[in-house]
């Protein structure tokens, strides 16, 4: 009796993991950069300012909560929706022959210039659950709570945002090795 292969069975360049889901979120994951080492200073300064900002809007019922809560709902939706456009065109100019250029030139992997937007797209689904928990507190909610919700998704709102400028350097190097490659045979 001969065995059909299972679709889901694992090759080599598949990430390691107990699912096909956890495999791809591993390997997510393993490409979203989120430290010290390798940010932008301006992306740590904006989530501290956002955060502050957020907590101060937390702290009163006075504030314009629900409006900004629109605002930053639509602003991250954008942002998520553009960096999915973006990687759609830098994944669209990976053809076949570009990579062997790119290997040729010692330039692979790809994903290696990709993680600015990866970590975009990371911090952009934490900031939407932040944001949907905000929306979903009620206003007898303790202060303290209502100020550290508030204030950790001003933190990771202000941090995608601020990390759309890390995420274009990116691109302009993204640009340039394409230029780079077209020289090559």
């Amino acid at each position: 009796m001969t065995q059909t292969p299972n679709a889901f069975d694992s090759y080599p360049e598949e990430p390691p993991g107990r699912t096909l889901g956890d495999k791809y979120f591993m390997e997510f994951m393993r490409l979203v950069h989120i430290s010290l080492r390798s940010g932008w200073w301006g992306e740590l300064l904006s989530a501290v300012l956002g955060g502050a900002g957020g907590a101060w809007l937390g702290h009163d019922d006075d504030l314009p909560m629900e409006e900004a809560l629109g605002v930053a709902v639509s602003m991250v939706g954008i942002i998520i929706g553009s960096v999915f456009a973006i990687l759609a065109m830098i994944t669209r100019a990976c053809d076949n022959n570009f990579l062997k250029k790119a290997r040729k030139a010692r330039l692979l992997p790809i994903t290696n210039y990709l993680w600015p937007f990866f970590t975009v797209i990371a911090m952009g689904v934490l900031s939407t659950v932040l944001l949907l928990v905000v929306a979903g507190i009620s206003e007898d909610a303790p202060t303290a709570f209502r100020m550290a919700v508030a204030g950790a998704a001003g933190f990771c709102i202000l941090w995608t945002l601020a990390g759309l400028l890390p995420a274009m350097g990116a691109l302009i190097v993204f640009t340039r090795l394409i230029e780079k490659t077209s020289g090559i045979d």
